[in-house]
């Protein structure tokens, strides 16, 4: 299982890889890709449409990731799942942080200036608040579905997580604060991210157990395999 879940992270690393470097070599298939689906999606701005996008948009804003993923470590310590806590928050804090800004100052790209709707400093590849939607509901879906027995429930789970990420990502477009190739750019990265965290944690549950079991300090995480 852990080699499966791997094997899905690094196939959505290659196709950030691809992105990434045709935003950065300035492909035309990007350009025309980015216009042509600008030009789609704000075609369909409204008054009240944008002030609703706005505000719901920030479900992914670090604000509220923040919150959330405190809220779920918190939930996983008080359930002695010490390992599974100390593993989702070290794993949204390193991909929404430290790789995001590290990615978005060395590429460098900056933000539409089309139709603006709100105002963003920082720049523009990826999409922050599409790698934050994917690591933490993404996260907790993928997690879920791994967990959960009966196919409905992995189903409308698999839906709920994937609306809510495929909303942020159209948010951004929407609001003119980012390009196509930058939401899906942050996608993908995002996707790499928890499949392959995912897989490292099934790996390395066995021997951190053993090795807290010989402290005498017994956690209850999860093992994640069916």
């Amino acid at each position: 299982m852990a080699k499966k879940l791997g094997f899905t992270g690094i196939i959505f690393l290659i196709l950030y890889s691809v992105i990434t470097w045709s935003v950065i070599a300035d492909h035309g298939w990007i350009q025309r890709f980015d216009y042509a689906l600008i030009a789609l999606i704000q075609d369909q701005i409204t008054e009240s449409g944008a002030g609703f996008v706005s505000v719901a948009t920030d479900i992914a804003g670090s604000p509220v990731v923040f919150i959330l993923t405190l809220a779920v470590v918190l939930t996983l310590l008080t359930k002695r799942m010490h390992i599974a806590a100390l593993w989702f928050g070290l794993t949204i804090y390193i991909f929404t942080s430290f790789f995001m800004d590290t990615m978005k100052a060395v590429i460098g790209r900056e933000r539409p200036d089309l139709l603006v709707i709100t105002m963003e400093s920082s720049m523009s590849y990826p999409s922050g608040h599409s790698i934050a939607s994917v690591m933490l509901y993404g996260f907790v879906g993928l997690i879920l579905i791994l967990l959960l027995n009966k196919l409905w429930q992995k189903i409308l789970t698999g839906g709920i997580a994937g609306f809510i990420i495929l909303f942020v990502m159209t948010s951004r477009i929407y609001l003119g604060v980012h390009y196509p190739s930058d939401t899906i750019g942050g996608f993908t990265f995002g996707m790499a991210g928890i499949f392959m965290s995912v897989s490292l944690y099934q790996l390395a549950l066995p021997h951190l157990k053993k090795w807290m079991n010989r402290k005498n300090w017994h956690d209850k995480s999860p093992d994640l395999s069916p």
